[in-house]
């Protein structure tokens, strides 16, 4: 069994109700097809823009990351997607393991980018990254807030936190959290008790924030807070001092691939400046050293961040998850005093 057989089990939970959008699903096969997780709307103007470039018909298959690697699992004997890209490296990670993606060497472009966010191996390249820490109302940020003071109850207000069942970029913090701090498990287990709530998703999350429900968020993703901002909301990211978790997005070529020489003209497209200052005006942090980031971001500056090992996350991942979900998600708890 491979790799990515163990690995989906974590990866279904988020698969709940398959919303997505395909252009010519049904197509004749002389398109490059590809599968992207969000945001969608960058992803959409990325092909269409690469379609106006190239003249090459182009499929989108657009979902999350976990209904992305669904729908590559069903079609594991039958692959249609040339090019996918994902929210989380953990994901492409799988795929690299089981032997399923392309290798794609040297692109002339990746001394432009940062290095260390891509495959050593050259199999997949960040074409961006997110921060996972905590958003919070403007009237009840703190500036020194760290996970030990939510955690031992010093915070005095409402917390939320999106489901690692419905979010990727969760799934990916609560990961690197329990490879971060041994104390994981009592930690979110008291929290729970003093009043944790899940919302389903990031965009539940926030609007419980920006309605006054709730006060902090915790594993909130920064871009998607910074785009809260942007519009004017009374909303402050916070990264803790003790660390945060990066999300990188990977892109990768399919092995099976029908379309080697569109699909890595593809990939070297995304890492044009005019694409990664798209990417950057998303909110989300460009590859490309020589693209800044959204005035709202402002910096390329990094924050203290948890460990970053994308092995041992995809190795944990499966345990951890469920774990989550069964012991802190799902769990009857009695809150206040016992």
């Amino acid at each position: 069994m491979g790799l990515l057989s163990r690995t989906l089990p974590a990866l279904l939970p988020l698969v709940l109700g398959l919303v997505a959008g395909c252009v010519g699903d049904d197509g004749d096969g002389d398109a490059l097809v590809v599968y992207s997780a969000g945001p969608r709307p960058l992803a959409e103007a990325v092909i269409d823009d690469f379609v106006r470039e190239t003249g090459v018909t182009v499929e989108f298959f657009g979902a999350t990351t976990g209904q992305v690697m669904a729908r590559l699992e069903a079609e594991r004997y039958r692959p249609r997607a040339d090019v996918v890209i994902f929210a989380s490296e953990v994901a492409a990670e799988a795929l690299k393991a089981d032997d399923r993606l392309l290798r794609y060497p040297d692109p002339d472009w990746v001394d432009a980018t940062e290095a260390g966010w891509h495959d050593p191996d050259s199999y997949y390249y960040a074409t961006s990254a997110a921060l996972v820490g905590m958003a919070a109302r403007e009237d009840r940020h703190q500036d020194g807030l760290d996970w030990a003071t939510v955690f031992d109850g010093d915070f005095q207000g409402r917390v939320t936190m999106p489901s690692p069942s419905r979010s990727g970029s969760a799934a990916d913090f609560v990961v690197a959290y329990a490879l971060s701090e041994d104390a994981m498990w009592a930690d979110f287990l008291g929290l729970r008790r003093s009043g944790l709530d899940f919302a389903a998703a990031n965009s539940q999350a926030i609007s419980g924030l920006l309605v006054g429900t709730y006060d902090l968020i915790l594993g909130a993703v920064d871009y998607l807070i910074y785009r809260q901002i942007a519009d004017g909301a009374p909303v402050v990211m916070h990264y803790p001092p003790s660390g945060s978790a990066m999300v990188r997005r990977p892109i990768a070529i399919m092995a099976g691939t029908g379309a080697p020489d569109a699909a890595r003209a593809f990939v070297d497209f995304y890492f044009t400046e005019p694409v990664q200052r798209r990417v950057a005006d998303e909110h989300l942090l460009p590859a490309r050293r020589d693209t800044e980031p959204s005035s709202t971001r402002g910096t390329r500056e990094l924050p203290p961040l948890f460990q970053d090992d994308v092995e041992a996350a995809l190795a944990s991942q499966n345990r951890v998850l469920r774990r989550f979900q069964i012991e802190i998600e799902r769990a009857e708890v009695v809150r206040g005093d016992d």
